[in-house]
């Protein structure tokens, strides 16, 4: 097993299961004690127990389940380094199960993972984030694999590459960015359809290289979109201006599939809009919860800081 990582560090471990929980858990925290650090865990009564059963007797701090739902990630960054004042430790090893039970709302889990990236910086914790993919909803999983800078895998820290840039702001609608143009497209009318997208996209400053690379994803993404909430007569878009990208948005009236831009994707709906996503370094997709199903976002990056 690799040494104690810097901190600060925010990763996610993702496991299947109570026993693979405990697995990760105990090792973690005994990774954590042999280093002189201390350990603070927000975990159900399952990973309670292994983690008391299998360490000496007061080696973890146990922290309500509940706070991670209540309290800010400020507040809990806060409460961590507190657990520093009576030791000479670099830092201190945090394990979190977040209770999604407790608050269903996984775009609220999502604005809290990205800030507690930030409310980490330069502070002396590290935190894991242990991820049932076998209990919790799909869209959880994707929220967290795209939020977490840092996966373990194998006993070693990797750099996450599915990780998704925090968005700099939403509107009340929980949509991102200041608003170019909104539509209804019909997924049968491809014509219709690619020449709307060229029009706006045209509008909005892209070039038209980069401008021919959008539109083809984007037309891919309609019509997954089709296939995911099966088959509508039409498909509600926007594009905004987020920051110095563009950000283009189509709805699916379904639940979240998951989709990671590192791997061929399972549903192979999404298979073709996963391949387009690959004709340009500068357009990338993702999939977000949204209110009724979920969104594919399709941004243009600017290249070259240009």
């Amino acid at each position: 097993m690799s040494g104690p990582p810097a901190s600060p560090v925010h990763r996610c471990a993702l496991h299947a299961g109570t026993g693979e929980a405990a697995a990760l858990a105990v090792a973690l925290a005994r990774r954590a004690l042999d280093a002189g650090c201390p350990v603070v865990a927000h975990v159900d009564d399952d990973l309670r127990r292994a983690l008391t059963g299998r360490l000496p007797r007061g080696a973890v701090a146990f922290a309500s389940h509940e706070a991670l739902a209540g309290a800010t990630p400020e507040d809990l960054v806060a409460d961590w380094t507190r657990h520093l004042a009576s030791t000479s430790a670099a830092r201190v090893a945090v394990l979190c199960q977040q209770p999604f039970g407790l608050l269903p709302d996984v775009e609220r889990w999502r604005a809290a993972e990205f800030a507690t990236t930030a409310a980490l910086a330069g502070r002396p914790v590290e935190v894991t984030c242990l991820v049932d993919t076998a209990a919790v909803p799909p869209a959880d999983v994707a929220m967290a694999r795209a939020t977490h800078p840092v996966l373990w895998c194998d006993g070693a820290d990797l750099p996450n590459p599915d990780l998704e840039p925090p968005p700099p702001g939403e509107d009340r609608g929980g949509r991102c960015g200041d608003t170019l143009a909104e539509g209804v497209l019909d997924p049968e009318a491809a014509a219709g359809n690619r020449a709307w997208w060229a029009e706006v996209l045209g509008a909005a400053g892209l070039a038209d290289g980069r401008r021919d690379e959008l539109v083809l994803v984007l037309h891919e993404a309609v019509g997954t979109a089709a296939a995911l909430t099966g088959r509508p007569a039409a498909v509600p878009v926007r594009v905004a201006r987020d920051g110095a990208a563009l950000r283009c948005e189509v709805a699916v009236g379904a639940p979240c599939p998951s989709l990671r831009p590192s791997a061929v994707p399972d549903d192979r709906r999404l298979l073709m809009l996963w391949l387009a996503e690959k004709v340009s370094p500068a357009v990338t997709l993702a999939l977000q919860p949204a209110p009724g199903g979920c969104r594919i976002v399709v941004r243009a990056e600017p290249l070259d800081g240009g």
